[in-house]
């Protein structure tokens, strides 16, 4: 008589379910303080066999063999504003409201919401990873001693108006790293922008330690319940030998 792994392909589903959620949360964590990130969300849900029944010889592996079968139904990221932190930097640079600044490695855009800018060699305006940051009309910004951003994005060098900062509006944004994202614009953003502020993180640290601690005791549960099963099937084996 085999003996019934349903059970046990279902407890290490939901295992790996925990891990799964556990690497988001420790993720949000560890970018509490990174300047315009945006926390992640994972979506869990079942996978449900009609009528259940078991396939024989084939993969117990394989959801469609079990009757409900855990899992990551998708992970998204929360882009609710960041509370805003005054550093008195005329570079940093926060958005208020919806939107992206638009930056370029000299081929490929990005968009950002972090806003905690330097100036290159050349004296133009880049994020963090020396990609340049763009005006609405496509140009590079280049900084000089008396520089100002208003509230609409209007660039000022010596007083006079040089351009206006490109912040747009995604369709479907993807998140790349390091506080990037792709997608694509479709139009101009319902903003304010606050020069000599940046946008902290939306990740609250004391929830995703309760998700970490919530998480870290669910795995627990199944561990625990996969090795009582482990060890009522050793009995039944032994009994079926006997």
């Amino acid at each position: 008589m085999a003996l019934d792994y349903q059970p046990v392909y279902l407890l290490a589903s939901g295992m790996l379910l925990q891990e799964r959620k556990l690497g988001v949360t420790t993720a949000n964590l560890s970018n509490a303080d990174t300047y315009g990130f945006k926390k992640d969300l994972l979506v869990a849900g079942a996978w449900y066999v009609d009528n259940g029944v078991r396939v024989n010889n084939t993969s117990p592996e394989n959801p469609s063999n079990n009757f409900v079968y855990p899992l990551v139904r998708s992970i998204s990221t929360d882009m609710s504003q960041g509370p805003l932190i005054q550093t008195n930097n005329k570079l940093d640079i926060a958005i208020e409201g919806e939107g992206f600044f638009t930056v370029t490695d000299g081929t490929n855009l990005f968009y950002t919401r972090k806003g905690n800018f330097k100036v290159d060699r050349d004296s133009y305006l880049v994020n963090d990873l020396g990609y340049r940051v763009l005006t609405e009309d496509g140009r590079y910004i280049r900084v000089v001693e008396d520089f100002n951003i208003d509230k609409e994005g209007y660039i000022y060098n010596n007083g006079e108006i040089v351009g206006r900062l490109a912040v747009v509006v995604l369709d479907n944004p993807v998140k790349v790293g390091r506080g990037m994202f792709t997608g694509n614009p479709v139009g101009r953003a319902n903003y304010r922008l606050w020069q000599g502020f940046v946008e902290g993180s939306n990740v609250d640290p004391v929830k995703e330690m309760i998700n970490i601690i919530e998480t870290s005791r669910a795995h627990e549960v199944y561990t625990r319940l996969i090795q009582s099963f482990d060890l009522i099937q050793s009995r039944v084996s032994r009994g079926l030998r006997a």
